[in-house]
């Protein structure tokens, strides 16, 4: 067999390749077959780099090893060539001066080998970098009117998913799509010069995990189905995105990782799906999991099965009682993304800076320092859809609109606005339609003192705390805990008074509770039975795939006991701003724990103000119940409180990450650094900072003590009698504004209007 890494680095992967090899031979055949064995696979090992300095290092290792394991003075030559893995292999590089022909020849070679060479592994590590457009090389755009590579992963109008398809150009993607091209038939025969369309190999790579389950990489899964005969993945990552850097495989790494290998034998019928088997790794260190893996093998126990569908995640699919809840997504019309800013100056704790930040922006007479100061959204190095010459014909509702471009307004600051830009963390916006690169009008639209926003993870499931949170304001994309998601609007229009439930699941609900049911009791449901750390534990292997469900009680009294709940729930997460009853404790103003229970400004030091700078550091004493902020206190904080976190993101810590000194952020990869203007802010601690704090406290200490009369609650819902999502489906309660709705009681039609099991 041959063997190609495409992206070689330093050449770890073919050091270890050789070491297996020699390991192996040496077991069955003894140590004197080493030399001659390592000898004949250097003739089947090709290594391709792009950058001199890691070839240069590999090619040193490499024969070093090599020389080592055959005892050769001389070792055996090396197929590894200085090459863009990508490039046209159907060119030939004869433009380059004399002093770099031998870098031409080592292209030219590495070409004939992607063009003619059988390849039947390819493995490795590839490179990772999102929004990679033009950087994919023939594989991206293809060549002398033959088709590009990746076009074959490209999803079809029709399949509604062409918004995400965006996520495809990237690096790693581009390196799937050239190893599938390789090994899966699409090469040329090094003998007749025609497309080998049955070859047989085998695929491998470490990668970020966004194409398991990602919707804009449902035709590569679909092809990937197609072309392999089995696929096994493993999910490096199971804490979820950034976690813990002891946890990770590559600490530099903050996504989740996975390995996949896609093999392929003789006479795969591309009618056939591939069977997929998933397995996870064990969470915590990383000496864990390389022991895992080390002790891991394709046959063993441990391996579930993923769901066939062609266009199906590489994920295990619902299963067991949480296959039957009804999707979360199913009972509302509508739901989308967040707003994305595209720019960070745009967004502060406190309304001052953003207006500091304007001044500063607008008195820039230089137009080249203005534009750094704006930060202008760029494409392919030129500025994009939003800049400081753009005009922005429409503004957004319920705030000041400014028809003349940025570089010309004079003027003061729109007012800012207050802003859900994390779970629990209120800050301000700037609501200026030139300065946000994707607002989503319709949150705006139908923005109102009476809308309620969810917010939900999308392409990833809870790992910890509570599933969904809530926002008055409008939030973010990155709101539930700063990693994408979807919103779900409570109304559908500003008035409150068109309802985002699908109507017909309003009134089966009607008819099975034998009570009128509203929109906000539905909300209010939902809070409660999956706002709290017990749903998701008790989920916990369900959530390996995405997609949250809700189970949904039969009993009327459980269902009223929950709206009860879930709105004090709603309250709490919206500051007391929403889903207001003074008679039931629910009074129109920040939330308060009992007198005698909640945090106070410790009487022996407060926070200081100004002229004292801005603290950086924050610490608890778990003994004292204190909350250390800088160089000043507060008292009777709850552990738990402290420790609260929203899958994977302790709340408190991130709400001070924004507010202190330094609020810098890890410029990752090749990325820009931010706007100069990020850099202002107040000289010292705010009054107001405190009251936030003070109030997020209070917020979180009223959760924790909710938590066990959720999870009671939830235990009690599921052990009793269900409206399956099945049954809802079949009662027309999970469609449109037409959807069917029961016409009569027959009790002999119980099933069909969704009672199941527990």
């Amino acid at each position: 067999m041959t063997l190609a890494d495409p992206a070689v680095g330093t050449g770890t992967f073919l050091l270890g390749v050789l070491r297996r090899i020699a390991s192996i031979v040496e077991e069955d055949q003894g140590a004197g077959a080493i030399g001659p064995a390592i000898a004949a696979a250097a003739e089947r090992l090709f290594g391709f780099e792009l950058q001199f300095g890691p070839f240069a290092v590999a090619q040193l290792r490499l024969l070093a090893e090599m020389q080592a394991l055959t005892h050769r003075t001389v070792p055996p030559t090396l197929r590894l060539f200085i090459t863009d893995t990508l490039g046209d292999p159907f060119v030939e590089e004869t433009h380059l001066p004399q002093i770099l022909q031998p870098i031409g020849q080592s292209r030219r070679d590495a070409n004939r080998v992607k063009r003619t060479q059988p390849i039947t592994v390819v493995l490795g590590n590839p490179p990772y970098k999102e929004k990679a457009r033009g950087r994919g090389g023939w594989v991206e755009h293809g060549s002398d009117g033959r088709e590009a590579p990746l076009d074959r992963w490209m999803p079809p109008p029709e399949w509604g998913v062409s918004a995400h398809a965006k996520h495809l150009r990237n690096l790693y993607v581009y390196f799937w799509r050239w190893a599938t091209w390789k090994v899966f038939g699409s090469g040329l025969n090094a003998s007749t010069g025609l497309e080998e369309r049955d070859q047989e190999g085998i695929v491998c790579f470490i990668t970020v995990s966004g194409f398991l389950n990602g919707p804009g990489f449902e035709r590569m899964r679909d092809d990937l189905r197609r072309s392999a005969s089995e696929i096994w993945v493993i999910d490096c990552s199971p804490e979820g995105h950034q976690p813990d850097v002891p946890t990770r495989i590559f600490q530099g790494v903050q996504q989740p990782v996975c390995i996949v290998l896609a093999a392929r034998t003789r006479r795969t019928d591309p009618e056939t799906p591939a069977r997929v088997r998933f397995r996870a790794l064990p969470e915590g260190r990383r000496e864990g999991k390389f022991t895992a893996l080390a002790d891991l093998s394709l046959d063993n126990a441990g391996w579930r099965d993923v769901p066939s569908g062609w266009r199906d995640p590489f994920l295990p699919g619902a299963a067991g009682a949480w296959a039957t809840f009804p999707l979360l997504s199913d009972i509302f019309i509508y739901d989308g993304s967040g707003v994305m800013p595209g720019r960070t100056w745009v967004i502060a704790p406190d309304a001052a800076s953003l207006r500091e930040r304007w001044t500063r922006l607008v008195r820039e007479t230089d137009p080249v320092k203005k534009e750094e100061l704006f930060y202008p959204h760029l494409r392919n190095g030129q500025p994009g859809d939003k800049h400081i010459r753009k005009r922005v014909v429409k503004g957004l509702t319920g705030h000041t609109h400014r028809a003349i471009p940025v570089i010309d307004d004079r003027g003061a600051c729109v007012e800012p606005t207050r802003y859900g830009f994390r779970s629990f963390d209120r800050q301000w916006i700037i609501p200026d339609a030139r300065l946000i690169n994707q607002p989503n009008p319709t949150l705006w639209e139908t923005h109102s003192a009476r809308q309620v926003l969810l917010t939900a993870p999308e392409d990833r499931a809870p790992s910890s705390g509570p599933a969904i949170t809530f926002s008055a304001a409008i939030p973010d994309l990155h709101h539930y805990n700063g990693r994408g998601g979807r919103v779900h609007p409570l109304w559908r229009d500003a008035a409150g008074q068109h309802s985002n439930i699908r109507s017909a699941f309003l009134s089966h609900l009607r008819f099975v509770y034998g009570h009128p049911v509203g929109t906000e009791d539905v909300m209010a449901y939902i809070a409660a039975v999956l706002a709290h750390p017990a749903f998701v534990s008790r989920f916990e292997t369900d959530l390996v795939q995405p997609g949250l469900r809700v189970p949904l009680t039969a009993d009327a009294r459980l269902f009223d006991e929950a709206v009860a709940l879930g709105r004090e729930v709603v309250w709490l997460h919206c500051y007391g701003e929403r889903f207001v009853d003074p008679g039931a404790g629910r009074p129109a103003r920040s939330p308060r724990m009992a007198r005698g229970e909640g945090p106070t400004i410790s009487a022996e030091r407060g926070i200081p103000s100004a002229p004292e700078p801005l603290p950086d550091e924050i610490e608890y004493d778990a003994t004292t119940r204190r909350l250390r902020v800088g160089r000043g206190f507060i008292d009777n904080v709850d552990l738990r409180v402290w420790a609260y976190e929203v899958s994977g993101k302790q709340v408190i810590l991130q709400w001070f990450s924004y507010r202190r000194l330094d609020r810098t952020r890890p410029v990752m990869g090749d990325r820009r650094p931010p706007s100069p203007l990020d850099r202002v802010q107040p000289e010292g601690w705010l009054t107001e900072y405190t009251t936030d704090l003070l109030d997020l406290l209070h917020v979180l200490g009223r959760l924790v003590a909710l938590e066990e009369r959720q999870a009671d609650l939830l235990d009690r819902i599921c052990a009793g009698p269900l409206l399956t999502g099945e049954a809802l489906r079949a009662a027309g309660a999970l469609e449109g504004e037409g959807g069917l709705t029961p016409a009569a009681a027959d009790p002999d039609q119980a099933d069909l209007f969704g009672f199941g099991g527990s």
